[in-house]
Parts: structure tokens; C-alpha cells; sequence
């Protein structure tokens, strides 16, 4: 190889091997991993500011909570983590989210970073008053934040969710984490992006948002919210036991539990949730519209409590199944029910079933589908193996 060929390759290799000239140490970024958006409501902080003229000119609309990372040094990040908060939270009040985030750069050293953003919560009163499509705006647009942020709301002030966890904990990785149990709970909503977000909205059609609350220094999940399609705002909550029939409704579970008792003693019933699916068919007969739909579950008996040593045959495991699956069809049933008759909104997915399988149907009854879903009747069935008994092959040994 020529001499010049070889120190052209060696340049090239020397800029390859150049670190990123763009980038900040993370020390020196307030690394944002979750955001709150309430109804405006000042904090004593920012009250405070005001009076010793730290103000601007805005309108009061909106309360932007802003959850960052405390960095923690390398040599004492065990025993710091367990002694002190590492997380901080800043909270600012106007009328643009956007300047809300700059008006941050007043008040810390550091510049706020959204590239490991996680949630964005929306506490009820905001979520009512204000389309969604507005709130989350800014989150589209903005390049350093990634499509997959996670939406919630928040049925009270969504900053109480961020405001404190268990030592050690940061609550926006907490509340993101709990996703990842939809295999051992049915009452888990699946998650909704940002991105998954923009079809429904601007399709115009009603969806759901999981629902989370605050008690302590702990969050749960509690239900789940109701998108209107026609206004894109919040209409109404279902609460667990109606998100737990949502979720058999459309066969998005992945685990969990159902419960019953024995019409007959009283017995406990539970039963561990390992496959579940459903099918909405769609009928049609002239004008009439109607639905059935069919719910499959396999799983195995978790409790039966029963007093003495039974054993579990055929005819007492049958019985059992009877019992699961007629809780199932009221949990579903009951659900289906307040989507149709109090919240006018269909989040079940009978929309889809009948734009997929009579779609010249669906074209005359779209436009104003949430109202016409509400008047239409729907049956039931359920299918549900009960395959396995556990360890014991009795019920209580």
C-alpha cells in the first residue's frame, strides 16, 4: 500500500475513533424522567418568587410538574440511596408547557433533559377541561423526547403521584414498572404511548388510559380513563373490577386472577389466569346491529378452601368452572353495561369488529358510533378449562 493511502486511512481511523463533541456529562443535566400536568395551582415556591418579583407575563392554566434524577456518585450510591430522596421535583404554572420547561432554567444550574423521560400523568380536572391532543402537544414535537412516553391520568392531582416513594425509589420508574406485571394481574391496562395515542385521536374514536393513584409513599393503579373520540377528553372512569372486565373483554390480559364463591356453601374459588383471548362477532340482520361475544380462559385451580379433604374429580371441577365462568360473563357484562348506558363510549373494540366484518355497515353507522354502540345488544360466552390443580391433588391436604 502507498504511503499516502495508508495516512489517509489512519485520518480516517483517528476521526472514527473521536468521542461525541455534542455530548454533556450527566452530572451537569437534570435528566427528566416524569411529568405531571394539573389545573393551575401554584406551589408556595412559586408564590413566593412572585412576591419578590420573579414573574412573567403568562396565564394560569397549567401546573407542569417536572420529576428529575438525582445523580448519585459511584462510591456511595448504595448507602445514599437508602438515606436520602433521589429525585427532585419542580413544579411551574402558565399557559405554555414549552415555557414552562425554559422558565426552569431560572431556577437550576442544570439544564432539564426529556431523552429518558418515562410518564406523563394528567390529573382528572386538566384531563376533563382540556383536549388531550393540546396537553401532549409539545411532547410530540419536541425531538429529544421519545414517542414511547407513557400515558396516564391521575383521578385527583396528578403531582401527588410524583410527589414521594419508598426510599430508594423514584416514582415515575415505579409507576413504568408496574406495567410489567399485566401477567399476574388482569386489572392492568396496556400501556398507551404517545405514539399509540395519535390514531385514536385523530381518528376521533374513544380509548382508554390507565388510571393511577397516590396513598402514602406509594402509587397504585386504579382502573382506568375514558377518552372521549368526539371531544378528546376525559369522560369518565371505570373502575377495577370494570377495567378487569375490559381487559377479558378484549383479550389484552396476560395473567392473573378470578374469583367466585360456591353458590351452594359459600366456598372460595380462585382461579390463576394462563391464557386468555376473545373473539367479538359482529351481527348484522337488516338494520339491526348486534354482538356476540366469546371469551376462552385455561388456567389452574390457586385456592378452593374447602373444609375438608375433597377430591378433585371431574364432576367437582366442572361445578367450579360453572361458578368462574358465570362471574366472568357479570364482570364483562357489567363493564360492557357502563360503556354503553353511562359513559357512551366504546373502548371494547366493537367498533373495530364491525368496520372489519361488515364494513359497508360501518360506513353508515361511523359518524356518530359511540351513541349508536349505546342502543345495541350484546350476548355472552364463556369458555373457561380449569387444567391443572397445583401441587396437591386434592383440596386442602
Amino acid at each position: 500500500m502507498k504511503r499516502g493511502s495508508v495516512v489517509i486511512v489512519m485520518l480516517a481511523q483517528c476521526l472514527l475513533l473521536c468521542g461525541c463533541w455534542s455530548s454533556s456529562p450527566i452530572e451537569d443535566l437534570n435528566m427528566e424522567v416524569g411529568v405531571a400536568l394539573d389545573s393551575a395551582d401554584e406551589t408556595g415556591t412559586e408564590a413566593e418568587f412572585e412576591r419578590e418579583g420573579g414573574s412573567y407575563p403568562k396565564s394560569n392554566k397549567i401546573s407542569c410538574t417536572y420529576q428529575f434524577v438525582i445523580p448519585q456518585p459511584a462510591s456511595s450510591a448504595k448507602t445514599s440511596s437508602l438515606q436520602s430522596k433521589n429525585f427532585n421535583n419542580m413544579t411551574e404554572t402558565g399557559d405554555s408547557i414549552f415555557e414552562a420547561m425554559r422558565e426552569l432554567s431560572l431556577r437550576t444550574n442544570r439544564p432539564p433533559s426529556g431523552n429518558h423521560l418515562k410518564i406523563i400523568v394528567i390529573g382528572e380536572k386538566l384531563a376533563r377541561s382540556t383536549k388531550l391532543t393540546e396537553l401532549i402537544d409539545f411532547f410530540s414535537r419536541d425531538n429529544d423526547i421519545r414517542p414511547s412516553v407513557m400515558l396516564l391520568v391521575s383521578k385527583g392531582e396528578a403531582r401527588d403521584v410524583l410527589k414521594d416513594a419508598l426510599p430508594g425509589q423514584v416514582p415515575s420508574f415505579v409507576i413504568k414498572g408496574i406495567f410489567n406485571n399485566r401477567d399476574r394481574n388482569m386489572r392492568i391496562w396496556e400501556p398507551v404511548s404517545i405514539a399509540k395515542a395519535a390514531g385514536p385521536l385523530h381518528g376521533k374514536t374513544s380509548f382508554m388510559v390507565q388510571n393511577v393513584v397516590a396513598a402514602g409513599k406509594e402509587p397504585k393503579f386504579a382502573g382506568a380513563g375514558i377518552i372521549d373520540g368526539k371531544t378528546g377528553k376525559l369522560s369518565g372512569f371505570l373502575d377495577e373490577s370494570e377495567l378487569e372486565g375490559a381487559v377479558w373483554l378484549t383479550g389484552k390480559g396476560k395473567g392473573g386472577v378470578l374469583k367466585t364463591y360456591d353458590p351452594d356453601n359459600g366456598r372460595l374459588i380462585t382461579y390463576e389466569v394462563k391464557s386468555a383471548s376473545s373473539t367479538i362477532k359482529a351481527k348484522v340482520e337488516g338494520e339491526q346491529i348486534s354482538f356476540h361475544v366469546k371469551i376462552e380462559s385455561r388456567g389452574r385451580f390457586a385456592e378452593t378452601f374447602s373444609a375438608s379433604q375433597v377430591k378433585l374429580d371431574e364432576a367437582y371441577v366442572k361445578k367450579d368452572e360453572i361458578a368462574l365462568q358465570k362471574q366472568l360473563i357479570q364482570i364483562v357484562k357489567a363493564t360492557v353495561e357502563k360503556m354503553q348506558h353511562e359513559l357512551h363510549a366504546d373502548v371494547g373494540g366493537f367498533g373495530t369488529s364491525l368496520h372489519i366484518q361488515h364494513p359497508a355497515v360501518w360506513q353508515k353507522v361511523k359518524e356518530d358510533w359511540d351513541q349508536t354502540f349505546s342502543t345495541l345488544p350484546v350476548t355472552y360466552e364463556v369458555i373457561l378449562n380449569i387444567e391443572e390443580y397445583g401441587a396437591s391433588g386434592t383440596a386442602a391436604e
